[in-house]
């Protein structure tokens, strides 16, 4: 190293990127100083897999377990094994396969979310398992004014029966899809942000 003249300005050398550690070669950061860099991303990749994968199993629960309940003997509305009813089509069937639908595209999109991308296929996954989870909690009170018909959505059983009927076919599913579709609407917006401040 050349010795420096007394008297003369010291300036501190520059440090090339190439011997720079890892992580650090992004620059200098908003305060000042060297650092790692922010993540462009807002979209934890294994946050929203974890969460995708939630709500795609709690899809499946909610469409299949009136029809294969019965053969471990649990029945919300008193009917056999694979019995096809248009409540079983429209208060479970077709909520459950939307939020597994839901549940399949954030998956999907993990890869991209590891990129900073995939922003607005997961804010539309997650308004369609909101969607999806709120016609499973409120379809069943509604289904009498919608549809005239004398079938009772749930059998006739004891309070404690009634109970595990409702929150494990309907109440249940139907909260955890809509409050996972939330997180997956609220990792886009924090995104967004990151994106937007980096």
């Amino acid at each position: 190293m050349p010795a420096v003249p007394p008297g003369s300005p010291v300036t501190p050398s520059a440090v090339s990127p190439s011997v720079m550690p890892a992580g650090q070669a992004g620059g200098m950061s908003s305060g000042g100083s060297y650092g790692v860099q922010v993540p462009k991303s807002g979209l934890p990749p294994v946050g929203l897999s974890l969460v995708g994968l939630l709500t795609a199993l709690l899809g499946a629960w909610a469409g299949l377990s009136v029809l294969v309940g019965p053969s471990f003997g649990w029945s919300p509305d008193g009917s056999p094994s694979w019995h096809w009813s248009l409540i079983h089509a429209a208060l479970h069937v077709a909520p459950g396969a939307a939020a597994l639908f839901a549940g399949l595209v954030m998956l999907a999109i993990v890869p991209k979310a590891a990129r900073g991308a995939g922003r607005s296929g997961s804010a539309l996954a997650g308004l369609l398992a909101i969607l999806a989870g709120a016609w499973l909690v409120i379809g069943p009170s509604e289904w009498p004014v919608l549809e005239s018909t004398q079938q009772a959505v749930f059998a006739p059983a004891s309070p404690i029966r009634s109970f595990t009927y409702v929150v494990g076919a309907n109440l249940g599913p139907g909260l955890l899809i809509a409050i996972a579709g939330a997180f997956a609407i609220a990792w886009t917006v924090r995104g967004g942000k990151v994106r937007g401040s980096a």
